[in-house]
């Protein structure tokens, strides 16, 4: 009994040695290489100073080139990574500049690694650029128009007139060149695929989201009036029938042409003219020539607008 209780602490002690060993072996003797890789990432600005406004003219992203363990770098990923430029303390505090005043102009702002939220085991080799150009203007508002797009088109027979907007203007501050570059300021698109009926709804307006320029109104109620397609059609050769009678009856002209108008769905129908009733009522009337009007029927929701000729002759022999 001795000897097995001797052989299985024998055992444990060669186990626990390899064990060692191999922890050993990783966490000394097989030290990972550093891994490198680029990041791009976008600039904000903040603070920015009073009376200007940022144009469209700055530098928006920048690339740095970083060195660190693996593990590091790729936790950097799923991080909201960026670089933040305080506008008034970066330009109050150059020397060229002064702390009650910054006027407009371009301004070049180096950029700083660590300002940079990323571990200090990571290494930033490299940053492109250097440094950050912004320029700002004087702020100005202007009073514009807005203006309603549509997308899509309204069901066949109808048609949408221009929208109303309300309020049909609005305020918008931004960079001098911006504003005064604005003709108008639309709102999304308003969807009227397959409209039949009128109808309202709120819209917001599509700014540039890159652009820093500010509205009085964020959102406008937007009236979409949808009416019928109304078009006048003309039909030549129409035939003219006689009723009521049961002698030989002649009708000269014995065709004429009318002028329609209606919902384009009715008139636009293959089969629309067989619809029409048109006649002269002979009834009571002896043998003779007579001067006499077309009766004319047309189907409900058509508008009669003109007719050629208007007066007939009737010979009844």
């Amino acid at each position: 009994m001795y000897n097995r209780y001797q052989n299985k602490n024998f055992l444990f002690i060669i186990i626990f040695f390899l064990i060692f060993s191999l922890f050993s072996f990783f966490s000394l003797g097989c030290t990972p290489e550093p891994e490198e890789t680029d990041l791009l990432l976008p600039v904000y600005f903040s603070s920015m100073p009073a009376g200007l406004a940022q144009t469209s003219f700055y530098t928006n992203k920048i690339e740095i080139h970083v060195k660190g363990p693996s593990r590091l770098i790729e936790k950097l990923g799923g991080k909201n990574l960026h670089y933040l430029v305080d506008l008034y303390t970066e330009l109050a505090s150059d020397p060229a500049g002064s702390t009650d005043l910054i006027k407009p102009g371009t301004y070049s702002i180096p950029v700083i690694k660590n300002r940079f939220s990323i571990s200090g085991k990571i290494e930033i080799t490299s940053i492109i650029p250097s440094f950050i150009t912004v320029t700002l203007e004087k702020v100005k508002t202007v009073n514009l128009a807005v203006t309603i797009p549509y997308r899509g088109k309204p069901a066949s027979g109808y048609i949408a007139l221009p929208a109303e907007a309300e309020p049909d203007t609005v305020l918008i501050t931004g960079a001098e060149s911006l504003v005064k570059s604005l003709q108008n300021i639309r709102t999304k698109p308003v969807d009227i695929t397959n409209a039949r009926e009128s109808f309202k709804k709120e819209v917001p307006l599509d700014l540039d989201e890159s652009l820093d320029i500010a509205s009085s109104s964020q959102a406008i109620k937007v009236s979409v009036a949808i009416k019928k397609e109304i078009i006048t059609k003309t039909f030549e050769n129409i035939k003219i029938k006689a009723i009521n009678s049961s002698k030989n009856t002649d009708i000269t002209p014995c065709e004429m042409e009318i002028r329609v108008k209606g919902h384009s769905n009715i008139l636009k129908k293959s089969s629309i003219r067989d619809q029409f009733n048109i006649y002269i009522d002979l009834k009571g009337l002896k043998s003779g020539v007579y001067v006499r009007r077309a009766v004319i029927n047309l189907p409900v929701g058509l508008i009669l607008e003109e007719t050629k000729p208007e007066i007939f002759t009737v010979k009844i022999e």
